[in-house]
C-alpha cells in the first residue's frame, strides 16, 4: 500500500502536504494559548518569505509579467485568508477550522459561474453544492463549540481561499509561481506588522484585526520557525503534486487535511467530534471533490 502510495508522485506529495498543513495548523492552535492570531500570522510569514526571497536571487523569475495587479489582489486575499484562518485556529477546533477551509471548492464554483465568463452549473454540480452547504450547516453550531463570529470566520476563510486560488489562476500566468507566494506572505507581513503596532502601541486589546505583542521564549521561537517551515512545505508539496498529478486527484487527496487533523486532535486528548459535526464534514468534503470534478 506504501509502496503504491510513493509511486504516485503526485498523491505522495498532496500526502505530505496536508500532513504538514495539519501539523502548523496544530502548532499555531496551540501557541494561540500564548499568542494573538495576529502575531501568528506574523511568525507565519516572517519565517516563509526569507527563503522565497533567497530562492528567486539564486534563481531569478523568468515571467512575462504586466498584471500587477493580479499580484497586488493575491496579496490582499492571501493576507486576509491568514487573518481569518488563524483566528478561527484560535477560537475553534482544529479539524473543524480544517472542515471549513476545505469547503473552498463549493466557492470556487459559486464565484466562477457569477465572475467569470462562459463558466455554467451543470444539474449534478447544483446538487452537489446544496449537498456540501448543508454539511456546512451541520457543522456551523454557534453555542455548542464557539460564537455565531467565530464559525463566520471559518466560511469567510474558505471564500477567501477560493477567490484566492482563481487569482492565483490568472497570476500564474504572468508571473513565476514564487512572486505569487511572495505576494501574499509580504502582505501578510505587512498587515500583521501594523496590526500588532496598532495592538500595542495603542493599547488596543486582542482581536480579530489588532494584536498585542507577546516576547516568545527561546522555546516558542523554535515553534515559530517550525510552523514556518511547515508552511513553507505546503506550499512545495502542493506545487509538487500539482506538477505530477491532475487537479481533480490532488484536490480530492488534499481533503486528507481534515482526517490528519481529527487524529492529532485524539492524540491530543480532544476526543473526536459528535456524530453530526463529522457528517458535516464528510459531506463537505465529498461534495468539494464532487462538485470540482471536471467530468461532470
Amino acid at each position: 500500500m506504501l509502496k503504491r502510495i510513493y509511486s504516485n508522485k503526485g498523491v505522495f506529495f498532496m500526502l505530505l502536504s496536508s500532513l504538514c498543513f495539519a501539523i502548523m495548523s496544530a502548532i499555531a492552535k496551540e501557541m494561540s494559548q500564548t499568542f494573538s492570531s495576529i502575531q501568528l500570522v506574523f511568525f507565519r510569514s516572517a519565517v516563509g518569505l526569507p527563503f522565497l526571497l533567497t530562492s528567486l536571487y539564486r534563481k531569478p523569475a523568468v515571467q512575462a509579467g504586466g498584471k500587477l495587479y493580479f499580484i497586488i489582489l493575491r496579496g490582499l486575499l492571501g493576507a486576509f485568508t491568514l487573518y481569518c484562518l488563524f483566528y478561527t485556529l484560535e477560537h475553534l477546533g482544529l479539524s473543524l477550522t480544517n472542515t471549513y477551509g476545505q469547503a473552498f471548492p463549493l466557492f470556487i464554483a459559486v464565484f466562477s459561474f457569477f465572475l467569470l465568463p462562459n463558466e455554467g452549473l451543470s444539474s449534478k454540480q447544483v446538487l452537489f453544492l446544496l449537498i456540501g452547504f448543508f454539511g456546512i450547516l451541520l457543522i456551523f453550531q454557534p453555542g455548542s463549540g464557539g460564537s455565531l463570529w467565530h464559525h463566520s470566520t471559518g466560511i469567510i476563510y474558505a471564500m477567501g481561499t477560493a477567490l484566492g486560488y482563481l487569482a492565483i489562476k490568472e497570476a500564474q500566468k504572468y508571473y513565476d509561481s514564487r512572486w505569487v507566494v511572495v505576494s501574499f506572505m509580504g502582505a501578510g507581513l505587512i498587515a500583521s506588522t501594523i496590526s500588532l503596532l496598532t495592538g500595542t502601541l495603542g493599547g488596543f486589546e486582542n482581536s480579530f484585526v489588532t494584536g498585542v505583542w507577546v516576547q516568545p521564549s527561546l522555546a516558542e521561537w523554535i515553534w515559530a520557525l517550525v510552523m514556518g517551515l511547515l508552511a513553507l512545505g505546503v506550499q512545495y508539496f502542493t506545487t509538487q503534486a500539482l506538477l505530477n498529478e491532475k487537479a481533480s486527484i490532488v484536490g480530492v487527496v488534499g481533503n486528507s487535511a481534515v482526517i490528519f487533523s481529527i487524529a492529532i486532535e485524539v492524540v491530543l486528548g480532544h476526543g473526536l467530534p459528535d456524530f453530526i459535526t463529522i457528517l458535516g464534514m464528510g459531506l463537505i468534503v465529498w461534495a468539494g471533490y464532487a462538485v470540482s470534478r471536471r467530468d461532470k
